[in-house]
């Protein structure tokens, strides 16, 4: 095979498989379609996942919300705080139980 040809078909395969990749998220905030990259920097800013769709963001702020609703639906990173407030292992929450304990109603 002509290696001009091979060349071509690497970066055309190289190119279908980034726009693949990109397709495969929409996220959309301040009219401007976020790359994987971006989504993941997102993302790790708001210690959640972002599901697809169109959102506003005020930088100034980190307020958000849905595309066309002007309501302010959270903070960028607010969910940073919530999950290091909120207890995670079952004696912290009060459900470690020693056997017995809840059928006798000690």
């Amino acid at each position: 095979m002509n290696r001009s040809v091979l060349r071509l078909l690497v970066a055309t395969s190289m190119a279908a498989g980034t726009e693949a990749a990109h397709a495969e998220r929409l996220v959309i905030v301040n009219g401007q379609r976020l790359d994987l990259g971006q989504i993941a920097w997102l993302e790790q800013r708001n210690c959640a996942a972002v599901p697809d769709g169109r959102y506003w963001l005020d930088p100034r702020s980190g307020a958000w919300g849905y595309a066309g609703w002007p309501q302010v639906q959270g903070y960028l990173g607010a969910a940073c705080g919530a999950a290091r407030s909120q207890p995670r292992s079952l004696s912290e929450r009060g459900l470690l139980y020693r056997p017995g304990e809840i059928i006798n109603g000690r």
